[in-house]
């Protein structure tokens, strides 16, 4: 069994009153250490050690999405620890600024949807609030 602590950072991009969201494929769910049956994902994943936080999340986007985004704030910073592994997490407020959203192969497909549209969609309630959080801090 793997153990550790991982820092990862996830973006609540914005582009008019809908979020970027993204479907998780199943070779990445089935080699998941943390979250081996969500579906949904935002954008994002692990910092290197000696990376910027900020910098990290760059690459991610840039990786998962090729879209170019402003990141404007943080949103929250929480934990998740599973048995041998402990995940901190900051969500970050960004802004979309361009390009089209071409996938890795960690994702299947992406949705830009609204706050209803996710919740119709069954969406965690953690991207849900993040996804209202950072709607309500555009205002």
């Amino acid at each position: 069994m793997r153990s550790g602590f991982a820092l990862a950072a996830k973006a609540v991009i914005v582009n008019g009153d809908k979020i970027l969201l993204l479907r998780r494929s199943k070779k990445e769910m089935e080699k998941s250490f943390l979250n081996k049956y969500e579906v949904w994902d935002l954008p994002g994943g692990s910092v290197r050690f000696c990376e910027k936080c900020t910098e990290g999340l760059l690459r991610e986007i840039s990786e998962e999405t090729s879209v170019k985004v402003k990141i404007i704030k943080p949103l929250r910073i929480f934990d998740v620890i599973r048995e041998q592994v402990h995940m901190t997490l900051c969500t970050y407020l960004c802004v979309y600024k361009g390009g089209k959203v071409i996938l890795s192969e960690e994702h299947d497909s992406y949705y830009w949807l609204t706050v209803k549209e996710a919740e119709e969609m069954k969406i965690p309630n953690w991207m849900i609030k993040d996804m209202k959080r950072a709607l309500q801090e555009l205002k």
